[in-house]
């Protein structure tokens, strides 16, 4: 890789979003951060298709409840962008949702900070939803000049910008092959791929707010079964010690990692 390297942005897109398109793509180019276009994966046209090549039940178990078609197709195209970013040999990328806006340091976080990060964990997420039960605060990772890299022991939702390696996407791509819950889920749970993992705080991209593709679905495909929330309220409480175990090993994992190997070589500095 050539020192210098500026990770390119690639966009999330269905066809018919023209303005969210636009927008964006306006905002990246103001930036003068090079993006691509990933034809996002039209659920409302190609659903059938789907369940007539992937024969399978999208179910979310945890939830008791199907996967949406928006939400199968936006896992979909999520994995469509980490393919791209293995099959042109990218040393790293931006995966944006095209619902993405930045801070307004996020120029100065994409050149200084986000290389750096990099260097340290091949998932950097940079955009997150935080709900009563995500963690606040995080583990101090790496420090920049815009923000800290911070690896939270309950991580927040949403997967409207994050950057990934190579190597990263790779190891991603493995680990999700089913799509058995959102992809927001799938990524930011890091004790389920165990792919080197971490956001920033503060943030230096959020949600704009257009209308949800995913929310409006959801209720159609609830599931009208007998398992009440109050019996998976207690498999919760049930399962809870072995995925605490398995998010601490995972901690510790990435902490001796972290030490035994660090500084790892710099995505933006690796030779070509």
């Amino acid at each position: 890789m050539k020192a210098g390297f500026a990770p390119p942005a690639l966009i999330i897109n269905l066809d018919r979003d023209v303005l969210r398109w636009r927008n964006l793509s306006t905002a990246l180019s103001e930036l003068r951060i090079p993006y691509q276009r990933v034809r996002a994966i039209d659920a409302r046209k190609r659903i059938s298709l789907i369940r007539r090549v992937v024969r399978r039940e999208f179910d979310y178990i945890p939830a008791n409840r199907h996967l949406t078609d928006a939400e199968i197709g936006c896992y979909l195209s999520h994995i469509a962008a980490l393919k791209r970013v293995v099959r042109q040999k990218l040393p790293a990328a931006m995966i944006f949702e095209d619902d993405v806006t930045f801070d307004d340091k996020f120029l100065r976080f994409y050149q200084d900070d986000l290389p750096r990060f990099l260097a340290t964990s091949d998932i950097v997420k940079f955009e997150g939803i935080h709900y009563a039960h995500t963690s606040k605060s995080g583990i101090p990772i790496a420090q920049g000049n815009t923000s800290q890299l911070v690896l939270r022991v309950r991580p927040t939702l949403g997967a409207a910008a994050y950057a990934i390696t190579r190597q990263g996407a790779l190891a991603l791509l493995k680990a999700i092959t089913t799509p058995d819950r959102p992809y927001d889920h799938k990524l930011a749970y890091y004790d389920r791929h165990w792919v080197d993992y971490a956001e920033t705080e503060p943030f230096l991209a959020s949600q704009a707010s257009y209308t949800s593709n995913l929310e409006h679905e959801r209720a159609v495909f609830d599931r009208n079964n007998d398992l009440s929330q109050s019996v998976r309220r207690v498999q919760n409480r049930f399962s809870a010690p072995s995925r605490a175990a398995l998010r601490l090993a995972y901690i510790l994992k990435f902490l001796l990692k972290r030490r035994l190997f660090s500084p790892r070589q710099n995505p933006a500095a690796a030779g070509s």
